[in-house]
């Protein structure tokens, strides 16, 4: 009888540090980072209540744009702290009140990058902000009503001079 009761809680020990470390591990990885980022755009998407077959589309639409960019990152040697690098002077900058053109050319010195890495940055960055722009014509305006402002813009064309509203 001890012995069984001593082989049941060494058992639940074994399987406890088990899935106690996969889970620091799911926690600490953050795991893929195309993943993560497609699984981000699409919690910010939850607010407009979309029905599965639309948030499968645009699903199937981001991470196809998402697979293209990080390969284009990855070939360009653009680290993940180059890129923490750069969020961290634009936030500062913004917070300084600089112009968003500012912002921008700050944002790209503090990241250390080659004119090539940097053109492959903004090239990737164009990317993403077309995919949100189709992304955001799959939506009624009922559904962008439903979300924060701020996200709106995102999903939606810059005002050209051609196209600006008057």
């Amino acid at each position: 009888m001890l012995k069984h009761l001593f082989f049941c809680t060494m058992m639940f020990g074994v399987l406890g540090s088990y899935v106690s470390a996969q889970e620091t591990a799911k926690k600490s990885g953050r795991g893929d980072p195309q993943t993560a980022m497609v699984n981000q755009f699409l919690k910010q998407l939850e607010p407009a209540a979309l029905s599965q077959e639309t948030t499968d589309k645009i699903k199937e639409n981001f991470d196809k744009t998402v697979k293209e960019v990080m390969a284009k990152r990855k070939a360009a040697n653009l680290t993940p702290q180059m890129l923490k690098d750069r969020t961290e002077a634009g936030k500062k900058a913004r917070e300084e009140g600089k112009k968003p053109k500012e912002v921008r050319e700050i944002a790209l010195a503090a990241m250390n990058a080659t004119e090539e890495q940097k053109k492959v940055l903004i090239e990737t960055e164009e990317m993403l902000s077309k995919t949100r722009i189709e992304i955001g014509k799959m939506l009624t305006d009922e559904q962008m009503g439903k979300l924060p402002k701020q996200f709106q813009t995102n999903l939606k064309e810059a005002p050209t001079k051609k196209n600006a509203k008057l």
